[in-house]
């Protein structure tokens, strides 16, 4: 009758849920911030590079390059790189995530008074290509502008 509410296993427990939600998004913006620090190892790098290739990049100009084709080079140079390195810490992520289900390396401290004895994890497709879009778009921003400025200086 009207008297009564029915709710599934997830209705029924709502607000754990959207505080669960909640401490994934928050993990989610404080690891987004950790590789934008990381990032700047990779700008690093790149400028450095841009300094060292400094002849080389005379000569593709005094072949015909102009300074968009020389930025793209060294753009298209941290795209890799910003690839590579998501692609490897996916699948270092993926075996981690994977030898846990497997194996439980990470418990849960006293086995007597949880129904699991390790930490659960669950790995979804949806957080797998949101960390690889964010590497790669964070990668790239972070490459862009100092690759923009460099080329055009020592060019």
């Amino acid at each position: 009758g009207s008297d009564y509410i029915i709710k599934d296993r997830y209705e029924q427990q709502d607000d754990i849920y959207k505080v669960m939600q909640i401490e994934k998004l928050i993990s989610y913006i404080f690891l987004t911030f950790i590789l934008l620090v990381a990032c700047f190892n990779i700008v690093g790098s790149l400028s450095m590079l841009i300094i060292e290739k400094r002849d080389n990049m005379n000569t593709l100009r005094s072949m015909g390059a102009d300074d968009k084709t020389i930025a793209n080079i060294f753009i298209y140079e941290g795209i890799i790189i910003s690839a590579a390195g998501a692609l490897a810490g996916i699948v270092i992520g993926l075996a981690l995530c994977l030898a846990q289900q497997e194996f439980g390396f990470i418990s849960m401290g006293s086995t007597e008074s949880f129904v699991v004895n390790s930490y659960p994890v669950e790995v979804h497709m949806d957080d797998i290509l949101t960390t690889f879009v964010t590497v790669l778009a964070v990668g790239i921003t972070a490459v862009w502008l100092p690759v923009r400025i460099l080329t055009r200086k020592l060019v």
